[in-house]
C-alpha cells in the first residue's frame, strides 16, 4: 500500500510539473519579421544552415535566421507584433541574424535578440520597452541595449563596432571596457587599440542619416489611390497603413488610425491635376509624407 501511495504521490507532482511546463511554453509566442522591401541582392539562410535562398517581399523571417545583403542589397524587415513601430533596414554587405524574438503573453516580457556580424543595420523602436522586457543588439565586440530609439549598429572591416543614436539612447557593453551611455546625435566605435568615449556626428554622418527616411520617420504606405490615378468624381478615397500612435491627415483633413495602424478617408478634390499629401506624424515629433499627383476629370 505504501509502495502504491508513493508511486500514486511521484505520478501526481511529474503531472503538475508537465502542466507547469507546458503552460510557460504556451505563454511564450515566437514573433516573426515580414519583409517590407527588397533592393538589390539579398539571401536567407533558414535556421544559418544550408543553401542561401532568395528573399522575397512578404517572407516571413523567424529567429535563427540569417540575412546576407550583396553590395548593391538593403531589406526592410517589419516586426508584426508591433504594427510597425519595430522596423530594421539591412544596408548592404551586411549578415544579419535573428537571435531571439519572443513576447511573454503571462507577464507581457518582450525579448529580442538580434546580431551583426559585417555591415550595418539601423533600427526603429519608438514603442518604449517595458517592465524586464529587453532589446539587444550584439556584435562581435559589443553588445548595444535599447529600451526605445533610432539608432543604427555598423561592424567595420577592421572588426571594430560603431553604434550612432538619431534619437534617443543606447547602452553599449564592450566587455571589459564597461558601458558607456549614447544619446541623440552622438556615436561610439568600440573594439578598438585605445577605446574612447561617444562623440558628436560629423555632418557627413547627420547627411547619411537624414537619407534614411524609412527609419527616421514612422512608417507610412499609401494603398489608396494609385499615382498617376485618373478618378472621374471629385470625392477621393485615402487609405493605407501607419504606426498606431500617429496623426493621420490628408491634405490637412485628419484621418482615424485604427489600433492596428490602418487608416481610411475620403477628401474632395478639385477638377484636374491634384497633389494629395499624406502625413504621418508620431508622438516624438518626427513625420512622414507621401505624395500622390491624381487627375480629377
Amino acid at each position: 500500500m505504501r509502495k502504491a501511495a508513493t508511486l500514486y504521490i511521484f505520478g501526481f507532482m511529474l503531472l503538475i510539473v508537465v502542466l507547469i511546463f507546458m503552460s510557460h511554453a504556451l505563454a511564450i509566442v515566437q514573433r516573426v519579421a515580414v519583409v517590407d522591401s527588397i533592393t538589390g541582392s539579398a539571401k536567407l539562410i533558414r535556421d544559418g544552415e544550408g543553401a542561401p535562398l532568395s528573399l522575397k517581399v512578404g517572407q516571413l523571417v523567424h529567429a535563427g535566421d540569417v540575412i546576407r545583403t550583396g553590395p548593391d542589397g538593403s531589406v526592410e524587415l517589419r516586426w508584426a507584433r508591433w504594427a510597425g513601430a519595430m522596423r530594421i533596414k539591412i544596408g548592404p554587405n551586411t549578415k544579419f541574424t535573428v537571435k531571439r524574438a519572443v513576447t511573454n503573453r503571462s507577464t507581457g516580457v518582450e525579448e529580442s535578440r538580434l546580431r551583426v556580424d559585417e555591415g550595418s543595420i539601423w533600427v526603429r523602436l519608438r514603442r518604449a520597452l517595458a517592465g524586464k522586457s529587453k532589446f539587444e543588439v550584439e556584435t562581435p565586440t559589443a553588445v548595444a541595449a535599447v529600451r526605445g530609439t533610432i539608432f543604427r549598429v555598423t561592424v567595420h572591416p577592421d572588426g571594430t563596432s560603431e553604434v550612432s543614436v538619431w534619437k534617443g539612447t543606447v547602452s553599449v557593453e564592450a566587455g571589459k571596457g564597461g558601458a558607456v551611455t549614447v544619446s541623440d546625435g552622438a556615436s561610439v566605435v568600440v573594439g578598438q587599440a585605445v577605446g574612447g568615449g561617444p562623440e558628436p556626428m560629423s555632418e557627413a554622418e547627420q547627411e547619411e542619416w537624414l537619407g534614411q527616411t524609412s527609419v527616421i520617420g514612422p512608417l507610412l504606405e499609401v494603398d489608396s489611390p494609385a499615382d498617376g490615378m485618373t478618378l472621374e468624381t471629385t470625392s477621393c478615397p485615402v487609405s493605407g497603413r501607419t504606426e498606431p500612435d500617429c496623426t493621420l491627415t490628408a491634405n490637412a483633413a485628419a484621418a482615424t488610425v485604427s489600433k492596428d495602424g490602418k487608416f481610411s478617408t475620403t477628401i474632395e478634390l478639385g477638377a484636374g491635376e491634384q497633389v494629395i499629401e499624406v502625413k504621418a506624424s508620431a508622438p516624438d515629433g518626427s513625420e512622414t509624407v507621401v505624395a500622390r499627383t491624381v487627375s480629377v476629370l
